[in-house]
């Protein structure tokens, strides 16, 4: 039951390396998405972030397997415009390697590439699709009965929202605006880890 934070690539890189580091014992993976941030830096918000403590193996960055590869952090995060699954595995030295997916198909094909885990989405209307209709609970359950690697959620998804994404078959779900906007990211992160957790009690109870 894992909980991913996202940077929005709207903040800028010094506070959320601080937002990281005050969040990071209630999250698993803290990934930089920043489109618009040169590879340098990329490669010292990754390094402030570790000065700060978060440990290496939660830090993930988006698409730049270079980059991952000179900070030694966990993993790397891929999406349909980047190196395939193949090849970054070959280069990637024991990097995770997660890659966003939209369709049953796509999933499918990704796992046998080699993917470790996906993400799928946007489950719910969100801030950072202005416009997109989300795919929705149903979608999102049909994608993660189709592969055997953890489906991580992603979209619009609050604490509310969290035990019904979780009942679809998601192995965790990702945040941006949820707790990088929220007045308090450190209490949002904590509201998110605590229905995750109630999520596991559950699971393990019945299990």
């Amino acid at each position: 039951m894992e909980l991913h934070l996202i940077s929005p690539g709207s903040i800028p890189l010094q506070r959320f390396a601080e937002i990281a580091a005050e969040v990071h014992p209630h999250v698993q993976f803290i990934h930089l998405r920043e489109k618009q941030s040169t590879a340098k830096e990329m490669l010292e918000t990754l390094q402030r972030m570790l000065q700060l403590g978060v440990p290496a193996q939660k830090l993930v960055i988006n698409d730049r397997v270079d980059v991952a590869s000179a900070a030694q952090i966990g993993g790397v995060h891929l999406a349909h415009h980047s190196l395939p699954i193949r090849q970054v595995k070959q280069i990637s030295q024991g990097l995770l390697i997660g890659r966003s997916v939209h369709s049953v198909e796509e999933a499918i094909r990704c796992v046998a590439e080699g993917a470790d885990y996906l993400f799928y989405g946007h489950i719910y209307t969100s801030s950072s699709k202005p416009g997109l209709s989300p795919r929705g609970i149903d979608a999102l359950r049909e994608v993660a009965a189709s592969v055997s690697i953890p489906v991580i959620g992603i979209g619009g998804i609050g604490p509310d929202q969290v035990q019904e994404v979780m009942q679809q078959g998601a192995q965790g779900i990702a945040v941006i605006s949820g707790i990088v906007h929220a007045a308090d990211p450190l209490n949002a992160a904590m509201q998110y880890a605590s229905k995750l957790n109630e999520r596991r009690s559950f699971h393990a109870a019945n299990s």
